[in-house]
């Protein structure tokens, strides 16, 4: 699972660190290249892919699934509007956590784009996947927050740990 959410947020940090959308392109090509490679047994030494490379492929996640992420990032370069693709990339990102967990993918998925887009109401979901209900729920709870012009909590509040902790033990 840490390797499945580091790739994600290496793919953001590309994106949030990139002040020329053609230059953060190329770097996120490097990325798609990279995961698709792990399938033909390509595994270049940065951490990350190694990691993915033991933990992922393993587990029945190919390379290619795992570079589909790319395109979740790829359209947020260069604009302030939430694109389509980053949602359903969300999607995407719940529904491989899910095949890891033991869970439903096509519910994941679906409280990824939940989650993603901040909008939605959160179904009740299986012992499984209850972790990643919790995680749309925190950020249907910011999102609501933000549109009240109210700041984002910092990770690790005891409200933000209530609220996961109720989730996982399926008391939300």
């Amino acid at each position: 699972m840490q390797a499945l959410f580091g790739l994600d947020a290496e793919l953001a940090h590309v994106v949030a660190s990139t002040t020329e959308p053609m230059l953060g392109e190329i770097r996120l090509a490097w990325w798609r290249d990279a995961l698709t490679g792990l399938d033909a047994g390509r595994v270049p030494a940065q951490p990350l892919l190694q990691q993915a490379a033991a933990t992922l492929l393993p587990a029945g996640i190919p390379g290619a699934e795992l570079a589909g992420l790319e395109d979740r990032w790829l359209g947020l370069l260069g604009s302030d509007a939430v694109p389509a693709e980053h949602i359903v990339g969300g999607g995407l990102l719940f529904a491989l956590a899910a095949r890891l967990l033991g869970g439903e993918p096509d519910i994941a998925r679906a409280l990824g784009e939940i989650r993603t887009a901040g909008a939605g109401e959160v179904p009740q979901v299986a012992p499984p996947l209850r972790p990643l209900r919790g995680l749309a729920t925190l950020a249907l709870r910011d999102a609501a927050r933000a549109r009240a012009g109210q700041l984002r909590e910092a990770p690790g509040t005891p409200v933000r740990q209530l609220i996961l902790f109720a989730a996982v033990a399926g008391l939300a």
